[in-house]
């Protein structure tokens, strides 16, 4: 049986959430429907007309890459560019491009995680946290008596889910007031009247794309006219609700070695001709950051994570100063060098999401892409 665009995107979502990826990305289905039949994926990790045009050659129908295919609004779409001829290939071959981008650096289990553990890395969090903008806190009250029976709605309809524990909530006791107009239909008290009344304040955490739904069962089962509630936005990282979600990792070596040796590791595991190195190239090396693709953006992080040495790439000649004077290592295996494992790390993963399924779709690597830099 064949899935749909629509059906990968859901596999995909499980994957690497697009909720994760950071507020500038652009992530997601890029061309496309999402009712097309898919039988034929490719993975690659960026959308060239190479890529494209290979994919469309092999009768793939949907075509997921690391980096977008658009980053910035389009202000007009001229055919005769690179990336209008990309449009054009794709739209006439009925192809869809999707992009799983930031959200695949920072999911559990995505390139940073898998990264670690290639080289030796035990990764033990996130070098920065995801921010969990889909998370909101929904607050309302509640007679004691009517409590546990708008909890129990409040449940059912998918709030209070915190990591791998449901129905979380906290409350606490206190006393309400309210005056009911003369048009008012009061659960307790009389018109013109200041009542006073036990109330429970209920708290829990909810998604956003629940939110509607949560409120509307609740309302259903609480006995006010009029249900007092608020919706608070929460700044909530992936170390509090221990997702592990978050850009770039760091944790401890399997065993202490030297930088050098760190440094020929990492070019052997990615299959590099070279790599650069900053520090004493017999520093031991315990604990470890890194970050696949360009990393620069992250060196504050580092230097706080109290790790020894940063493994990513596209570095900057004034970081490596700093990290010198600090008594740091830096391994700068270049941004295609520390992503091009993802498209075989991707194809398994989707593999298995597809063989679970039942599905009968074909997923392919790409074996084409090459870095743009070369070493002469």
């Amino acid at each position: 049986m064949s899935a749909t665009v629509s059906e990968i995107i859901s596999m995909m979502e499980e994957l690497a959430p697009s909720s994760l990826a950071e507020d500038w990305d652009n992530v997601g289905l890029q061309v496309g429907r999402t009712d097309r039949t898919v039988t034929r994926i490719h993975i690659a990790l960026d959308p060239t007309p190479e890529v494209v045009a290979k994919a469309c050659d092999d009768g793939a129908e949907m075509l997921i890459t690391h980096h977008p295919l658009i980053f910035a609004p389009l202000k007009n779409l001229d055919l005769a560019t690179p990336l209008g001829e990309i449009i054009a290939r794709s739209v006439s071959s009925s192809l869809a491009i999707y992009s799983a981008h930031t959200n695949l650096d920072s999911a559990p289990d995505g390139l940073n995680d898998a990264f670690s553990r290639m080289i030796g890395i035990d990764p033990s969090g996130p070098l920065v946290p995801s921010v969990d903008s889909e998370t909101v806190k929904l607050v309302f009250f509640v007679p004691e008596e009517y409590r546990h029976k708008v909890m129990k709605a409040l449940f059912s309809g998918g709030a209070g889910a915190i990591g791998k524990y449901s129905c979380c909530s906290f409350s606490s006791a206190g006393r309400g007031t309210y005056m009911p107009s003369g048009d008012a239909e009061p659960f307790e008290g009389s018109a013109g009247k200041m009542s006073c009344v036990d109330e429970v304040r209920v708290e829990a955490v909810v998604k956003r794309s629940r939110l509607d739904h949560v409120l509307s069962v609740v309302r259903e089962v609480h006995p006010y006219e009029t249900m007092e509630y608020n919706i608070y936005p929460l700044l909530r990282t992936a170390d509090a609700d221990a997702s592990g979600a978050g850009l770039g990792r760091v944790g401890a070596l399997a065993a202490p070695m030297t930088l050098a040796e760190l440094a020929q590791r990492v070019k052997e595991v990615l299959g590099l001709p070279a790599v650069k190195m900053v520090g004493d190239p017999g520093m031991t090396i315990r604990r470890a950051a890194v970050c696949t693709g360009s990393g620069a953006s992250l060196m504050k992080a580092f230097y706080r994570s109290g790790a020894d040495v940063y493994v990513s790439g596209e570095l900057k000649y004034h970081d490596a100063h700093t990290v010198l004077e600090k008594g740091k290592g830096l391994v700068d295996a270049g941004h295609f060098g520390t992503e091009h494992f993802a498209c075989g790390l991707l194809a398994r993963a989707l593999k298995e999401k597809i063989r679970e399924r039942g599905l009968a779709v074909e997923v392919v690597a790409s074996d084409i892409e090459k870095d743009p830099f070369a070493f002469v």
